[in-house]
């Protein structure tokens, strides 16, 4: 499990992670949460993070 701690409020980065694919979970108002897979590749992870900039 890992969290991303944000300057704003997540509601809406969260909404849009789940536009663009990507399932994440809000831990409080400002914490991103990603629970991947314990098995993941070097290329999905380089995927979310694309797509994660994209959404910022």
């Amino acid at each position: 499990m890992q969290g991303v701690v944000c300057e704003k409020p997540v509601g809406q980065i969260a909404a849009k992670a789940l536009e663009a694919g990507l399932i994440v979970i809000t831990a409080g108002s400002n914490v991103l949460r990603f629970v991947p897979p314990l098995i993941i590749e070097e290329k999905d992870v380089d995927e979310m993070i694309s797509r994660l900039e994209s959404i910022l």
